[in-house]
Parts: structure tokens; sequence; C-alpha cells
């Protein structure tokens, strides 16, 4: 990310979406535009546990979106704690409520997390 920029968001999600965020996505075909991955906290430097979710584009591999997943010890679920964007997408701002409705969108469509404790969104609330 060349203007990256992180805030807290403190989203509570089911286990069912915690599942489906580790499994990630790889893309099948050209029609496929994102590939999310997982990075536990290892490969991040930290050590609180976290599992960190990337979202990068199939075709440029650039990554949009990190999403900051702290598992509920002892309940279930998880948290997401964090989401790190990209700010400056070629001369195009991108706020901090565009990146949390633009990566619960792609999550809904991608990975079909249901994200209970949000709102539906479209896309025109996020990209017009």
């Amino acid at each position: 990310m060349q203007e990256p920029a992180t805030a807290p968001w403190g989203l509570r999600i089911s286990d069912a979406d915690f599942d489906k965020l580790k499994a990630g996505f790889e893309p099948q075909d050209q029609d496929d535009k994102w590939h999310v991955s997982v990075k536990d906290q290892t490969q991040n430097g930290g050590g609180n546990g976290n599992i960190f979710v990337h979202y990068a584009r199939s075709g440029t591999g650039i990554e949009h979106y990190i999403l900051a997943l702290k598992p509920n010890n002892g309940s279930s679920g998880a948290e997401v704690e964090a989401i790190t964007w990209e700010q400056n997408t070629a001369g195009i701002r991108t706020s901090e409520e565009q990146a949390k409705k633009g990566v619960v969108l792609i999550t809904r469509s991608i990975l079909e997390c249901d994200f209970d404790a949000l709102p539906e969104y479209s896309y025109e609330d996020v990209w017009n």
C-alpha cells in the first residue's frame, strides 16, 4: 500500500463468518477480481494472537484492505479489531467509512459472510 491508513473497528462477527474469513478465497479465473488470504500474527510481527485477512486485486496483487481479527477466547466468534486500507487509489481518495463499507460488500459477495451486526450496503453507497 502506498498511503495506508488504519482505524479501529470493534465489529463482532459470528463463528461462521470467522471461519469463512480464515478460509480466504483463491481466484479461479480472470473473472474473480479479488484474492483474499490469511496471515497469522507471526507474519506481521505481532504476538497478540490476531489473524490478518488481506484483500488484494487478483490481476495485480495490489493490496487494498487488511482486517485484523481477534478470536474471542472462551466465547464464540471473533472481533474485527481494525481495518487498514489504501487511502489513495489512482488519485481517488477513500475515507474510513468507504473502506469499511467496501470491504463488507466484497466479503459478503465473495466469502458469503453475513456480518449480522451491520446493515445492508449497496455499491452506490461506496463507489459513486
